[in-house]
């Protein structure tokens, strides 16, 4: 991951625990790809809090 990368290990961790939580808790919902991403940043930035 990018983030690993340049050094942001603990940003790749709340990015990482993000998609795994969303994956975890969608079901089968379709949503698109923009609703996909504001729900990783969200989950993201409240991991980071």
């Amino acid at each position: 991951m990018l983030l690993e990368h340049v050094g942001q290990n603990q940003a790749a961790m709340w990015v990482e625990a993000a998609v795994s939580d969303d994956l975890a808790s969608r079901g089968d919902s379709v949503r698109s790809t923009s609703a996909i991403g504001d729900a990783l940043a969200a989950g993201a930035a409240s991991k980071a809090k």
